[in-house]
Order: structure tokens, then C-alpha cells, then sequence
């Protein structure tokens, strides 16, 4: 299965991956705790997860995002 994230949905999903906590990843990105969430919830939603953990685990077996 083909699942099209952006960029900073990809980048936020490894960043959890790699165990960085939300506002961990809104400073390495240079933006908000907020945005964060957004990007997250939008690729949970791409992914068709329904939970975060779940859509980071599908990113890390899609090869999506590397650990």
C-alpha cells in the first residue's frame, strides 16, 4: 500500500519515532506544538492508524520514516 505524507508529516512521524516528545519536535522544526499535532493527526489519518503509536509503527514498516 502507497501512502503520500508530506514532508513534515514524514518528518514529525520519524522524529516520534526517533522517541522525541511533541515539543521536542516543534523546536527542531521551528514551529509550534500545535502545528505538530496537526501534521501528526493528518498523517495518523493518511495512514488510516487509529492511534499515533499505530501510524508510526505503519511508517516504520512502509519505510516511510527510519529509526
Amino acid at each position: 500500500m502507497s501512502h503520500t505524507l508530506s514532508k513534515r508529516e514524514n518528518e514529525c512521524l520519524e522524529f516520534l519515532a526517533q522517541g522525541m516528545r511533541y515539543q521536542q519536535i516543534a523546536f527542531q522544526l521551528g514551529t509550534s506544538v500545535r502545528t505538530v499535532e496537526k501534521q501528526i493527526s493528518s498523517a495518523r489519518i493518511k495512514l488510516n492508524a487509529a492511534t499515533i503509536p499505530e501510524a508510526v509503527a505503519i511508517a516504520v514498516k512502509e519505510s516511510l520514516v527510519h529509526i
